[in-house]
């Protein structure tokens, strides 16, 4: 009997648990680029909105780097080399939807440790394994096991490699760690969104 009734009080935390967890998840109301193909597979349950991020994103940098030729590798290269050398402007850039996904993932407080990506997460692992090419996943194998994965030792590699324009789990991690991580520091109140998007047109 006092086992039952331990198993029941077990299941009961365990659910709570669960339950708090999912309350402290927000979720995306609009999916603008739902119709858009799909890029990673890593969680059902979240896919969708990592896709979400991916694209938007790309609109955002693709409108910021390359807006007459609407080239996806363009506006990657300069991107990356601008996050480098602390010049990306991402006031200035960033779309009224990339803020409200940045809102929901910001929720997903494992993803992150304080307000940098946490390359120890699941989802971090399995951008990893399916990443396209090998030298490359290598690389960012071996930093993040011995602790030292960090922008200004991997970025090097990746600057040299152009898998990042076609790659879609390549492609979600530089969203995730060279762009979302870095709108923890921005000031939305004085981000003019209205002007942003008059500078874009949809990619």
């Amino acid at each position: 009997m006092k086992t039952n009734t331990l198993h029941f009080i077990i299941l009961i935390t365990i659910t709570l648990c669960l339950s708090c967890k999912q309350k402290s998840q927000a979720t995306l109301t609009q999916y603008k680029y739902a119709d858009k193909n799909p890029t990673i597979s890593c969680n059902i349950e979240t896919d969708d909105l990592f896709k979400e991020a991916l694209y938007s994103f790309e609109n955002d940098i693709i409108n910021a780097y390359d807006k007459n030729g609407l080239n996806k590798l363009r506006a990657y290269r300069t991107f990356i080399t601008y996050s480098m050398t602390n010049r990306v402007q991402f006031d200035k850039i960033i779309s009224k939807q990339t803020k409200a996904v940045f809102d929901v993932l910001k929720t997903h407080t494992n993803l992150w440790d304080g307000n940098h990506l946490n390359y120890n997460h699941n989802l971090l692992s399995c951008l990893t394994q399916k990443m396209m090419d090998k030298n490359l996943k290598t690389t960012f194998k071996a930093l993040v096991s011995t602790n030292s994965m960090s922008q200004q030792i991997f970025t090097p590699a990746l600057q040299s490699n152009t898998s990042y324009s076609n790659d879609p789990y390549l492609q979600t991690f530089i969203a995730l760690d060279y762009f979302y991580a870095k709108l923890f520091q921005v000031d939305f109140n004085s981000v003019d969104f209205e002007a942003n998007e008059t500078n874009q047109k949809a990619v």
